[in-house]
This record gives structure tokens, C-alpha cells and sequence, in this order.
């Protein structure tokens, strides 16, 4: 009703309000703007005179004996101020250590750099380097970097990404955590548990002199399904805890504590984005994942709090609103971030996202998991990555090996889609790996 007319006795005055240096705003535009001042409390005031319904942002409330002349409003209501700290639940900034409940994602291939990630910590935020695709070794001088710069007094973390066709180096990549005192990882594009991940997530359980179960390591289990959140969600398996004690690499306190706690207490449901996704719309999954974690809360009888926060799609302001106002426990924002000029992408890659639009993104078969037929979101603007990429898995499909294509199909392969010769593909992929 602001900046409307409206009769004077429609809504009960809670009291008379004297306006400060600034008077009232009665105006649609001029209300509009005062919104954007979230760290003040706005009063909502009437104008006797001309009915109309405005809002303030100094000033103060009377008592009938201190009008004494001064021009007053009656006052309908007081909106207090918002802060960014409060949004989200204060359960993760406490547990966290961060002022802000707001996460940079693991952008793959080092695009979520090493500098990212100590930008977002000192702005007391969350960020975690992006480890996919990249070698150990080159993980291990980027968890160097940070705990050289960072320390562990702030709070930053790393990718932990599921390799189904490695999971020597899922395993080298969580005893390098472990051994460098990497507090918390986000464990990416698994579509059920491993060994490997339950490891970090259980490793250093204990208990405080009043019985309350501790964490050493922070498991953010990013899900895109129901099914993969239960598991995460739940109590670590008995056998898989059975074979991490059977080979020493966790204790026997370590393994009993871990069935009374769920493997991760931080879970991002990964609406329709960038990365390994169901394309599922955020309004849908959220509340599934929501009311899920209270029934195996519930179910399981956990103490400590497990927070749902939300990832996908979230590239303004109105859309990291959106998902707060949904019950989100805090933010994780992914291909935005690939603008920031702390991140590894190439220049010409970061002109070509700021020009693209909504619809100009297609899904394409992902490399790290090309033979399960996982796809991801990709640009499509300016790019035949897409069409390649699918072209690509329609032929591996199609035929039972490199040699039974035919020679028409091969040479259009060569020439449209890989660009160079076959033998020459294959030495690179030897040299990669």
C-alpha cells in the first residue's frame, strides 16, 4: 500500500513518529530505493494529510508529551534491519568459522584457483579449490599454497571428485588431505559411497569430556538426487567401515563413533548448473532434500545439526534471495564465479560467458565420466564443444571399438570433431595420463 492513498483510519496506529533529518519517503521510486538500505530499520509511516502510506528510515517514536509541535506521522509498523550474516542458519557460520553463509564452488581443472579461495577466506567467507582433473601433484602444491597463506585458524577447503575409474587417486587425494590437515572437502559427482570418501569424513571423530560427539573434517556432499543425500545423510555403511579398520586407516573409536553420525553434515543440493547434474529445478529438490534430512535426523537421533544448502542457477542477487527464502542453509555459487578475476579461466573464456544469454547453453557428455553417459552444461554460443562432445559419445556407442568405425566416419571425425588426427589424439591422451 505504500505511496498509495488510503483512509486515514484503514490501519490501527502502534504509536506517533517524528521524522529525522531526512523526511519520509512517500513515492514508488523513492521506497524502492530505501529497500536497498537492509542494515537499517525502516518504519512505516502514514501522512494524515493526503492518506498516503510512506516509510522512514531516521527519526524516532514519541510519547504524546513530546510532540510539542514537531511535524508526526503516526507509525503502523517497524521492519528491522537485515543483515547478511543472519541469512542462511547461523549453524554454519558458527561451525565454519566464516562471517558469511556464503560457499565458492570446486570449479574444476584449478578454475576455482588457489587465489579464489584465499580471496573468499579473507572476506570470511567459504571457498574450495578446484582439484578435479588436475594431478596430484599439482593438488598437493595448491594445498601447500594454502595453508601457507591461510593457515588453519580460517576456514577454506578442497574438491574431493568420485573417480569410478580411479579410485587410486580418489584414495592418494584423501590421505593427502588427511596428512596436510585439510579441514574441509567438497565431495563431488558421487552416486554412492566409497571407501575413500568415508575415510576423510570419519577420520578424527572423538568425543569432548561431556559426551558430545567432534569433527575434524567437514564433508560438503554435493547431491543432485535423493537416493545419493540418503546415503550421505546416513550413518556410514558397516562393511565399508569394516574395511577401512581391517587396512588401519581409521581407529576402532573412530569406526564406532562413526555410526552415530551422518557421513556429511553440510549437503548442497546441486539444482540444474554447470557440473555433474539431473538438471532438477531448485524449487523441486530443495524441500525433497530438506524434508529427507529431518526424517533420517529424526530416524537416526543425531545431536548435531546437519545443514541443506543450495547450489545452481544462483548468478544474482534475487536468486541467492530465492534460495534463502526457501529455507537454505547457506549459498554455493559455481560458473558465476568464473568472471571473478581471481579465477583460472582464460580471458576469452570470461568475455565469452559475460556476452552469453539464458538459452545459450547446451548439455554435453562430460569427460571425466564419458563412458557412464554423464552430460553437462556447457556453452553453446560461440562454441561446437556440444556438438562435438555428443557426436563423440554417439559414435563410442555405436561401434565396439576405435577400429571398427568406418574409414568415411573416421575421416569426418578426424576433420569435424577431433580436429587432428586419430594417432595423434591417442599419443596425447597417453602423455595426459
Amino acid at each position: 500500500m505504500a505511496g498509495n492513498t488510503v483512509q486515514t483510519n484503514e490501519f490501527p496506529s502502534v504509536g506517533t513518529w517524528a521524522a529525522g533529518p531526512q523526511p519520509p519517503s512517500f513515492t514508488g521510486e523513492a521506497i524502492l530505493a530505501l529497500t536497498q538500505e537492509v542494515r537499517s530499520p525502516a518504519h512505516v509511516v502514514l501522512d494524515p494529510h493526503r492518506g498516503r502510506v510512506g516509510v522512514s528510515l531516521s527519526g524516532k517514536m514519541l510519547r504524546p508529551d513530546q510532540v510539542n509541535g514537531k511535524p508526526t506521522y503516526p507509525l503502523l509498523a517497524v521492519l528491522p534491519p537485515l543483515y547478511p550474516e543472519w541469512l542462511g542458519d547461523r549453524s554454519f557460520c558458527e561451525v565454519h568459522n566464516t562471517r558469511f553463509p556464503y560457499v565458492t564452488g570446486a570449479m574444476a581443472n584449478g578454475i576455482a584457483t588457489t587465489q579464489l579461495v584465499i580471496a573468499m577466506a579473507r572476506a570470511e567467507m567459504l571457498g574450495f579449490f578446484g582439484a578435479a582433473g588436475l594431478s596430484l601433484d599439482r593438488v598437493s602444491r595448491a594445498v601447500d599454497e594454502l595453508v601457507r597463506e591461510l593457515g588453519h585458524d580460517v576456514s577454506w577447503g578442497s574438491n574431493l571428485i568420485h573417480s569410478p575409474n580411479e579410485p587410486e587417486l580418489e584414495a592418494s587425494v584423501v590421505d593427502l588431505y588427511l596428512r596436510r590437515g585439510v579441514r574441509r572437502v567438497s565431495a563431488s559427482a558421487y552416486m554412492g559411497l566409497t571407501p575413500a570418501v568415508v575415510r576423510y569424513a570419519v577420520s578424527g571423530l572423538q568425543v569432548d569430556p561431556a559426551g558430545h560427539i567432534l569433527r575434524s573434517n567437514h564433508l560438503f556432499a554435493k547431491i543432485s538426487r535423493a537416493e545419493v543425500a540418503r546415503a550421505f545423510l546416513s550413518p556410514a555403511p558397516s562393511e565399508i567401515l569394516e574395511r577401512l579398520l581391517s587396512r588401519g586407516e581409521i581407529t576402532q573409536a573412530e569406526a564406532e563413533l562413526a555410526k552415530r553420525v551422518p557421513v556429511a553434515e553440510d549437503i548442497i543440493t546441486e539444482a540444474d548448473s554447470g557440473g555433474h547434474t539431473d538438471n532438477r529445478p531448485l524449487t523441486a529438490l530443495l524441500p525433497v532434500i530438506l524434508q529427507l534430512r529431518d526424517q533420517l535426523a529424526a530416524e537416526h537421533g543425531y545431536s548435531r545439526p546437519i545443514r541443506v544448502g543450495a547450489a545452481g542457477g544462483l548468478g544474482t542477487p534475487a536468486a541467492i534471495a530465492g534460495a534463502f527464502s526457501m529455507g537454505a542453509a547457506f549459498v554455493l555459487t559455481g560458473s558465476v564465479n568464473q568472471a571473478a578475476v581471481e579465477s583460472g579461466l582464460s580471458e576469452e573464456g570470461r568475455h565469452m560467458l559475460a556476452v552469453a544469454s539464458i538459452a545459450d547453453v547446451t548439455m554435453a557428455a562430460a569427460a571425466d565420466m564419458f563412458e557412464l553417459g554423464v552430460k553437462l552444461q556447457v556453452l553453446k554460443r560461440g562454441t561446437m564443444f556440444g556438438v562435438r562432445a555428443n557426436r563423440l559419445y554417439e559414435l563410442y556407442n555405436k561401434y565396439d571399438s576405435l577400429e571398427s568405425i568406418p574409414e568415411a566416419e573416421m575421416a569426418r571425425l578426424e576433420k569435424e570433431v577431433l580436429r587432428i588426427p586419430i594417432a595423434e589424439v591417442w599419443e596425447n591422451t597417453r602423455d595426459f595420463w
